[in-house]
């Protein structure tokens, strides 16, 4: 194969503006658009995309009789993008399906969720004093959350305590408030092993233009 040599400055300019364009798209680019998008000839973007991927830069793939083209690597932040975009995405075609029932059960498959977490928690980590759980639940949810966040707990009592999402991924945004009603039943599926009575609502949210949306948790010993 036979590479025209190019000026190492203009090279170096134009692929790094090729990386820049093909991260913006996130199912791969054409030639032709990478060229309309970069400024440069459909011919000249061809060289450069041979080179690229020589250089382990880029890859592309066959779709039909066309060639798509893509960064090797997505950046941390484009791939959580994509995650919390498909989160939504999946949030709201579960609430379309289930219509008036959604919030019901979505808490329903939220602690199905928290059940398959609890499970799968150190045994350390299963514990039998409430503010200590109550702990593991915010650990759990921090480490499964699809977008990074501060979870913390406050506790109210011996056997009440608040769960606090701070950057949670509803966004205040009320077509996504179910997603609050997911993070209800993950608790209650994490919690209710050892504590069967817990009951678990939450007391505030950005959808109601709270500063965070939280969880009020408590625990009933006597029920």
């Amino acid at each position: 194969m036979v590479y025209v040599m190019l000026n190492d400055e203009k090279q170096g300019g134009f692929e790094d503006k090729i990386i820049e364009v093909l991260h913006e798209g996130i199912f791969g680019m054409s030639i032709t658009e990478i060229a309309e998008k970069v400024g440069i000839n459909r011919m000249t973007a061809a060289k450069y995309l041979s080179i690229m991927e020589v250089q382990n830069l880029i890859t592309c793939k066959k779709v039909g009789t066309s060639k798509l083209w893509l960064p090797i690597e997505r950046n941390i932040h484009q791939r959580m993008e994509f995650i919390i975009n498909y989160f939504k995405m999946y949030n709201a075609a579960v609430n379309e399906i289930l219509k008036d029932d959604a919030f019901e059960q979505i808490r329903s498959i939220g602690k199905k969720i928290g059940e398959n977490i609890f499970q799968a928690l150190p045994q350390a980590l299963k514990t039998q004093k409430f503010p200590e759980l109550v702990k593991a639940c915010a650990i759990a949810m921090e480490k499964v959350y699809p977008l990074p966040s501060l979870i913390e707990t406050k506790n109210i009592t011996e056997t009440s305590a608040e769960v606090i999402i701070h950057n949670c991924l509803c966004g205040g945004i009320p077509a996504d408030k179910s997603i609050c009603e997911l993070q209800v039943g993950l608790i209650l599926g994490i919690a209710k092993p050892i504590f069967p009575s817990v009951e678990v609502k939450e007391k505030e949210c950005l959808c109601n233009k709270d500063k965070y949306c939280s969880y009020y948790i408590e625990y009933k010993p006597n029920r």
